[in-house]
């Protein structure tokens, strides 16, 4: 007993398990089995998937019996002090190693220079020598010259015959007496000054250290399938959980809107016939509609089945579509015909609406006049009601480019090359996020699902083709947490294709 009380007393306290900071634990979800604080909670309801969940205060008898029976050491951050360890080890490395090839860089290049100066004072060299070998045979041309005159003069002056010596004169007058001469030396040359002051500020050339954010501890992802259901389908283009029992899917090419109950099999509740480009649910748990081919939003009541349009936005094509924890409608357009190719005459933005139709902003170009999308083809936001949106640039790539509300770009995402390397596009079909803003990205050709951070760092980009996850097409979070996975078979005359339950560990 006294050894119970003394672990009970050694407990770390536990911290939220949203923002896995505060310890101030108050309240429980009972559907996620998930503690967090006060601030967390607020933001958990108001999460789309979390809306009608049960919040208890962990007082409670039921709470407070799930907390007596926490495993003690879970609380304790090994694993996040290791995988800090192992990042900043690897962090440290690098920064040495960055240092290593700079050196290197230099010296190689002050060695480069260097043997070009050389080669310069060498030509210059050259230049002087040759000047001087030239009047140095100038010089002893002359004088040859002179001491072969002065040796006639000689011989004549010794002859002693007078007539000889003035006939002669006029031979050796100044004119015929050789010119010796020649040009003043070369005033200027090229000499090396070796910069001295500059080096005191070598760090301008080599580079410095300067302040830096450490490498972020980044949660450990596991995802892992633990139920799948087949299709008669050959794809599941869209999926809305509406809860574990219930759900939506859509097939364009068969114009199928199907409602569904999901046990062991799944069965077909209602099947309308529909070519559904895209689809959300609302905060009343209706559905809205961008169609194939069309300019407008429909409404889908689920109660009654009836669909009736909406909005419109005239002459504009509806692609992506997304209802906000505010009950706002965000849309993907496009014009009529538009390809991958865009022109001045291109329009690819996306559109905030009131849910009673009313514009409140349009995004189509950043802060530098350039254009945001190419084909705005899936979207979705995030915690802090940034807008995620799936930016299709061909028929097999694409990317994530995420917006704040003010239509400034906070990051993008165009794959990760651990899977999308040479031929292999990042191909985004699908994107959620979760209660904590995590961002699931579906990678359709690579049989892949990447989870990235709120800000865009990569938690884990897996291959799912081992766990039975082929052609990844559409996303959607159950009231649980867990994640459901539709899919494309194989080919487009197979109708068998799946849908899988996937649990994710963060």
């Amino acid at each position: 007993m006294a050894f119970s009380q003394s672990i009970r007393q050694a407990k770390v306290p536990k911290p939220c398990e949203l923002c896995e900071t505060d310890i101030n634990i108050k309240w429980k979800c009972v559907q996620c089995n998930t503690l967090m604080c006060e601030k967390c909670k607020k933001i958990h309801l108001k999460v789309q998937t979390s809306i009608k969940h049960d919040i208890v205060d962990v007082k409670s008898s039921e709470a407070k019996k799930e907390m007596e029976h926490n495993i003690v050491t879970d609380n304790i951050p090994y694993s996040k002090v290791n995988d800090f360890k192992t990042k900043y080890e690897q962090f440290f490395a690098e920064s040495v190693q960055k240092i290593n090839q700079q050196e290197k860089l230099i010296i190689d290049e002050v060695r480069k220079y260097a043997k070009a100066l050389r080669e310069q004072l060498e030509t210059e060299k050259q230049r002087i020598e040759k000047y001087i070998t030239e009047k140095e045979k100038n010089i002893a041309e002359v004088k040859e010259n002179l001491l072969n005159k002065q040796s006639n003069i000689q011989e004549i002056l010794d002859s002693n015959q007078a007539a000889k010596v003035f006939s002669t004169y006029p031979e050796f007058n100044e004119k015929e007496i050789p010119n010796a001469s020649f040009k003043a030396f070369p005033e200027e040359t090229r000499d090396f000054f070796p910069t001295k002051e500059n080096l005191k500020i070598i760090s301008n050339l080599f580079g410095s250290l300067q302040n830096t954010k450490l490498p972020k501890v980044l949660p450990q992802v596991n995802l892992n399938v633990i139920k799948s259901y087949t299709t008669d389908q050959n794809m599941v283009l869209r999926v809305l959980i509406m809860d574990d029992k219930k759900a939506w899917i859509s097939n364009h090419l068969t114009s199928t809107l199907r409602k569904i109950n999901i046990d062991d099999t799944i069965k077909t509740v209602k099947d309308i016939s529909v070519e559904v480009c895209n689809m959300t649910l609302t905060v009343n748990n209706d559905v809205l509609l961008s169609l194939v081919d069309s300019t407008g939003v429909s409404l889908l009541t689920t109660k009654s089945g009836e669909i009736k349009p909406i909005l419109s936005v005239s002459s504009l094509l509806t692609l992506g579509i997304h209802v906000t924890k505010h009950n706002e409608i965000i849309l993907g357009v496009t014009e009529r015909g538009g390809t991958y190719n865009l022109t001045d005459k291109s329009c690819r933005k996306v559109i905030i609406f009131e849910m009673g139709g009313k514009q409140k902003k349009s995004y189509e170009y950043d802060k530098h006049k350039q254009r945001l999308f190419t084909v705005p083809y899936r979207i979705t936001s995030n915690v802090n009601n940034d807008i995620l949106v799936i930016d299709r640039t061909s028929d097999h790539g694409g990317r994530v480019v995420v917006l704040d509300r003010e239509g400034q770009v906070k990051w993008t995402y165009q794959g990760n090359p651990q899977v999308n390397s040479g031929d292999k596009q990042f191909g985004p079909t699908d994107i959620v996020t979760t209660s904590v803003g995590h961002v699931i990205v579906t990678d359709f050709d690579n049989h892949a699902l990447h989870v990235l951070s709120g800000e865009g760092d990569v938690l884990t980009c897996k291959v799912m083709e081992d766990q039975g996850i082929i052609y990844p097409m559409s996303l959607s979070i159950d009231t649980k947490g867990q994640l459901w996975v539709g899919c494309h078979s194989e080919n487009e005359q197979t109708t068998d294709a799946k849908l899988h339950v996937v649990k994710m560990s963060f």
